[in-house]
């Protein structure tokens, strides 16, 4: 049987850990990932100058697309003091960013943005809110768009007393599932979906508290 964990009790553990520059077992510190880099630098000219990164954590990925010249809107339920911080005095960049402060699954997208990230974020959220935001990404997209996602699959959590975890209305997809979701959603666009064991350590213990498949996901809209 699962123990619930609420998603209030969830989002304060992060927005304390990020205003507090606290690494967390899935090190939300740190850089950004090879693969994200190579389609960044992949990207040409015909894709619109605007980005959009939800759920930007410690704003890694926001930061990153700011400086390869894109307008970012970076979205998360956290205040948005502490990137604030980290990019001040960047005045070369830093104005292309812009944050909003909200849960990422009541932002609605209604514009062309020519990236879209959201890493590490989408499991949290129901499946319902998952597939109406990348809907709602792929409606809109006009140009040669991309989609760089990163999200668990098939996860099982674990308290310090071995108890198995469930946060409360979260997606909960098995990979296939997931598979079967993005191939839907994105018909049409050229889609390549990378899978990855990932494991975490409860540092009291030294036991996994944390398993799952992660999907990488990177869709194309090249015949835009």
């Amino acid at each position: 049987m699962n123990q619930p964990v609420s998603r209030a009790s969830v989002h304060a553990f992060y927005a304390d850990a990020i205003l507090c520059g606290r690494n967390t077992a899935e090190n939300l510190q740190a850089a950004t990932s090879e693969r994200f880099n190579t389609l960044l630098e992949s990207i040409g000219d015909g894709t619109p100058h605007t980005a959009l990164d939800l759920g930007y954590g410690a704003g890694t990925y926001t930061i990153a697309l700011a400086r390869a010249g894109f307008r970012v809107v970076a979205v998360d339920q956290i205040p948005s003091d502490s990137l604030l911080q980290r990019i001040d005095g960047a005045s070369d960049w830093a104005h292309r960013i812009e944050t909003r402060e909200c849960l990422a699954e009541n932002f609605a997208i209604d514009e062309d943005f020519g990236v879209v990230v959201a890493k590490d974020v989408l499991h949290y959220l129901a499946r319902r809110d998952i597939e109406s935001l990348l809907t709602s990404a792929v409606t809109h997209a006009q140009g040669a768009n991309y989609h760089y996602l990163e999200v668990f699959t098939g996860i099982t959590r674990r308290s310090a007393d071995g108890s198995n975890l469930r946060i409360e209305g979260e997606a909960d997809y098995s990979p296939e599932t997931f598979r079967q979701v993005i191939e839907r959603i994105y018909d049409g666009w050229d889609l390549t979906l990378l899978w990855s064991e990932h494991t975490e350590q409860d540092r009291r213990t030294g036991r996994n508290c944390f398993e799952a498949t992660r999907a990488t996901v990177i869709a194309a809209n090249r015949a835009a």
